[in-house]
């Protein structure tokens, strides 16, 4: 899958339309599954993240001293700066924000491992970048487009995302791949799931 993700992609967007167009009506009828089936995505794509090597990358102090400084110092003063080219109409500055404060991680992964970075330290560190957009972003925004830009964001829904999109399918990967790795240490040692623990 990993090999073929784009025309996965490409064939996903085309089934996708075809059955909006042929059964329109299901749009309303399926609408629940959005949000488990987005936890589901984030799910798979935190089991692609090395989270037991989490606390190694936490240790790597120089590493995510730069990586916090350029994406929650470097890129909002950059962010603000751009922004004043819109300040003056209020939705249109609420959405530069958010896409100049919050991008997806996963193409900065992406990119930097086209540029011959280290993604794997990147990716490692991930979930820490994560929870520290959804702390920072309404904070950055309340000082760049003022307490109406703050008002703009419901916090239920805001909250329920934060649970139910991030924290649930980061604790699921965590333990899945906890598990992962406690029963692979066991088939080496000969300990097999229909193994007996006792004599």
């Amino acid at each position: 899958m990993q090999a073929h993700q784009i025309a996965l992609y490409l064939t996903a967007i085309a089934a996708g339309c075809v059955f909006g167009l042929v059964l329109p009506s299901a749009s309303k009828a399926l609408e629940f599954t959005v949000n488990p089936i987005l936890g589901l995505l984030l799910y798979a794509t935190f089991l692609s993240m090395p989270l037991t090597r989490l606390p190694q990358a936490f240790r790597d102090i120089r590493f995510m001293g730069a990586l916090c400084t350029i994406n929650f110092v470097v890129v909002p003063i950059v962010a603000f700066g751009l922004s004043r080219l819109v300040a003056g109409e209020q939705p249109l500055l609420f959405g530069v924000l958010l896409v100049l404060l919050a991008p997806c991680i996963d193409y900065v992964i992406v990119f930097t491992g086209l540029a011959g970075g280290d993604s794997q330290r990147l990716l490692a560190a991930t979930p820490l970048l994560l929870i520290l957009q959804m702390v920072l972003v309404p904070a950055y925004l309340y000082l760049f487009a003022g307490p109406s830009a703050i008002s703009m964001i419901v916090p239920g829904p805001f909250l329920m995302a934060l649970l139910g999109l991030i924290t649930l399918p980061l604790l699921a990967a965590a333990l899945t791949q906890a598990l992962s790795t406690r029963f692979a240490r066991m088939e080496c040692i000969g300990v097999g799931p229909t193994t007996s623990w006792f004599p």
